[in-house]
């Protein structure tokens, strides 16, 4: 049984229309697992060292994504209007700028911030600090998933049956492309785009979509598992979660299938970070850890339920 010692939160602070919560629990400056989970207001905090789970800190809203921008850890929420951050040092959660609601995922690329409003058909990019909107972008119907290459941003359009292009700065759509219905999932590649996604109303989606951005066609189409709606690219890997069959998949740099590996219910979030895959199992209240050099299971580590975003807290010098 893993350590648990809970957050405490010790004080609200009105200032205008700023909100400021106050949480404690032990910080060694080291490596750090962030989970937020989607059935109950919840971020849990773990040593990744360990595995010990060192704080559950009570959130004042559902996190739908994490992100970390600048050493802070910034969290959204679909009912929310701010976006939110939590500073490390006074171990405070701060609301930092107004956003608006029904942002689902972030992407963070050099510093910027981008959200996909899934509820609102809207991407924005987000300067942390200081905070600005420094631009936005109607879209095709409910933005789930975010990727960068080739310098574009690319928003996956789960209800649009679309994956649109957009310039990075002014957020300006370049290109839209119908490739898969209902596609959820993606990774750019060397001039093409990884995408997964849910497949055709009353259908059951097992494929992995390989689309050529300059022919503008579906190039290879590979059976991966029941519904996968997760790739991570990493150097010269991917890896895709199927939350249909309850599995991770690797595949080589020639999308060839090289192993896969049965987790806890549900996997639909994961991250990636100095040769460790996270995925974080939605119903089966679980953060499997993956060795991807030999593509092994390290440990299960058991969360309160509804275990979704996943982010890493990198040591601190």
């Amino acid at each position: 049984m893993k350590a648990r010692i809970f957050g405490l939160l010790l004080v609200l602070l009105l200032a205008g229309c700023s909100e400021k919560e106050l949480y404690v629990f032990p910080d060694d400056g080291g490596e750090l697992i962030l989970v937020a989970h989607l059935k109950q207001p919840l971020l849990t905090v773990i040593d990744a060292d360990s595995e010990d789970i060192i704080g559950e800190l009570e959130l004042p809203f559902v996190a739908s994504d994490l992100a970390m921008v600048d050493g802070r850890l910034i969290l959204a929420s679909v009912e929310e209007e701010q976006l939110y951050a939590f500073d490390f040092e006074t171990q405070a959660l701060d609301a930092i700028g107004e956003v608006g609601t029904g942002v689902s995922k972030l992407l963070e690329v050099d510093g910027a911030l981008y959200a996909a409003h899934a509820t609102q058909d809207r991407v924005s990019k987000v300067s942390v600090e200081p905070f600005a909107v420094e631009a936005t972008a109607e879209t095709d119907e409910h933005p789930q998933s975010l990727a960068y290459g080739d310098g574009k941003i690319f928003a996956a359009n789960v209800y649009g049956h679309s994956v649109q292009a957009m310039d990075p700065e002014t957020l300006e759509i370049t290109a839209s492309h119908r490739i898969i219905d209902r596609p959820n999932g993606l990774a750019y590649t060397d001039g093409k785009l990884l995408v997964g996604g849910h497949g055709p109303s009353g259908e059951l989606n097992r494929e992995l979509v390989n689309y050529s951005l300059a022919e503008e066609e579906v190039t290879e189409r590979i059976d991966v598992g029941l519904m996968p709606i997760e790739v991570l690219a990493d150097e010269d890997s991917f890896y895709v979660l199927n939350h249909g069959s309850h599995e991770v998949v690797e595949l080589g740099a020639d999308l060839i299938e090289r192993a896969r590996m049965s987790v806890a219910d549900n996997p639909y979030y994961g991250t990636l970070q100095a040769g460790r895959l996270y995925v974080s199992s939605l119903d089966g209240d679980t953060v499997t850890v993956i060795d991807t050099e030999r593509f092994e299971k390290l440990s299960e580590i058991p969360v309160s339920s509804g275990p979704h975003a996943i982010v890493i807290r990198e040591a601190q010098p």
